[in-house]
């Protein structure tokens, strides 16, 4: 999808617009319009990381006061002399972003932006990525990390053998699932456990000195306002439904769907 999304190969069916421009092999107007991630770059490494990226901006005659920025926003201002073939996995990640930054375009397509970074670098790029989309640039990215997609995205979309089997905001697609959203509650004191499960028409589980209460998605602020009545609540928990549970829901459905023919 990523290739069909940024040209590299024809579309199996139907057509692909950007900016109303059709995004198609040897169509080049669309691609002014957008900045493309891989998820390996292929260098020359015998360049620095200065001259791979003025390497980069002449071939899109982009202001060479860009490269410096860029250079800045991840984080190899103090590697720019330093060839790219010495470069490790994630400086390689990170020239690579630096180079879809350049030419400041209004869509950013990132395949699996995260791999191969260590944690401090993974949370720059994802803070990296907040604020360019809150300045009004539009990003698509694949990753196979389902909480950095949970945490980035306002719209997702589920892919399984090349089809989309899911599509919508966090919040539609937790409103979908038949997962449950766990609320925990314990209390001070010992309760009327039977009043209490005549309260919450919901299936309680009781442990030693807590409940589980479980809920769908819609429902669990309802919950969370009836517990508030009670005075001697100790501790409440709130499990919600993840976007890795969703997922695995959708494939379960589907691996016995197929099973079932």
């Amino acid at each position: 999808l990523i290739k069909m999304l940024t040209g590299l190969i024809q579309t199996s069916s139907g057509t692909i617009k950007i900016n109303g421009k059709d995004i198609a092999p040897f169509q080049k107007e669309a691609k002014q319009y957008f900045s493309y991630l891989p998820e390996i770059m292929a260098l020359y490494p015998h360049l620095t990381a200065k001259e791979t990226l003025h390497f980069f901006a002449e071939l899109q005659k982009i202001p060479e006061k860009n490269e410096d920025e860029v250079l800045e926003i991840v984080g190899l201002s103090d590697h720019r002399n330093q060839k790219v073939g010495d470069f490790s996995k994630g400086m390689t990640q990170r020239i690579g972003f630096a180079i879809a930054l350049l030419p400041k375009s209004p869509l950013l397509i990132l395949d699996e932006p995260t791999s191969g970074l260590d944690p401090f670098w993974a949370i720059q790029f994802k803070n990296v990525m907040k604020k360019l989309n809150e300045e009004g640039t539009t990003i698509i990215f694949a990753s196979h990390i389902l909480s950095e997609v949970e945490d980035l995205a306002n719209r997702v979309g589920i892919i399984s053998d090349g089809e989309i089997v899911a599509l919508g905001s966090i919040p539609q697609l937790k409103r979908k699932a038949k997962n449950e959203v766990k609320i925990k509650v314990s209390f001070h004191q010992p309760i009327d456990e039977t009043e209490f499960r005549e309260k919450f028409n919901y299936p309680i589980e009781s442990q030693k000195g807590f409940y589980i209460i479980s809920c769908k998605y819609d429902e669990k602020l309802s919950v969370l306002k009836a517990l508030q009545s009670y005075e001697d609540v100790k501790d409440i928990e709130v499990k919600e439904i993840t976007l890795e549970d969703i997922y695995q829901e959708i494939l379960t459905n589907r691996y016995i769907q197929k099973s079932e023919f």
